[in-house]
């Protein structure tokens, strides 16, 4: 198997191992303070981790970005370090004449570190319109620091492969940065 094959199969396997390794054996009983309480009202409350910050498995929210576009989006979280993430960038230049520009992407997020100040590694595709079909993979390192639990900033600077004018010009920017602020629902 090809190394660039692997990256799909790893992306796919790391979340899973990691709600597989969250889960007690077959028989096993949970510790009194990891126990459910039987209340139906935690159902409404939002979902806090371990360390205190809202990055738990099904946590979902909101993403408002600055990035080459402003966006907005949303996330999943599938396991404590692992997020999927899209979001909708839109635009409309009226000087010197009327233009406006689309995006949308998806990527995948993952803390390197849990805790309130966390460092990740993101990668994820993009489509555009400017008058043209424009396309991307990017990637890139970034941190993301917890305010409070359900709130958190976070900044990323990477680099990506665009193939922008309908694909008759390639080029590969590098610091392309973004800045999101993350809302948990």
């Amino acid at each position: 198997m090809r190394p660039a094959q692997l990256v799909p199969l790893a992306l796919f396997l790391l979340p899973l191992h990691s709600a597989l390794a969250a889960e007690p054996a077959k028989g096993a009983s949970r510790p009194a303070s990891e126990a459910k309480p039987a209340s139906s009202d935690t159902a409404l409350a939002p979902l806090v981790s371990a360390d205190g910050t809202g990055a738990a498995p099904g946590a979902k929210g909101l993403v408002f970005g600055v990035n080459q576009l402003p966006t907005i989006g949303g996330f999943y979280y599938v396991s404590p370090v692992g997020s999927v993430r899209a979001g909708l960038g839109f635009t409309m230049n009226f000087k010197p004449d009327v233009n406006a520009q689309f995006a949308i992407d998806a990527s995948y997020r993952h803390h390197l570190l849990t805790g309130n100040l966390r460092p990740f590694a993101e990668g994820g595709i993009s489509f555009g319109y400017s008058g043209d079909v424009d396309f991307a993979f990017g990637g890139g390192l970034g941190i993301e620091y917890f305010i409070v639990p359900q709130l958190s900033v976070s900044g990323i600077v990477g680099a990506q492969l665009r193939f922008d004018n309908g694909g008759d010009s390639i080029s590969i920017p590098f610091a392309t940065t973004g800045l999101m602020l993350n809302v948990f629902l």
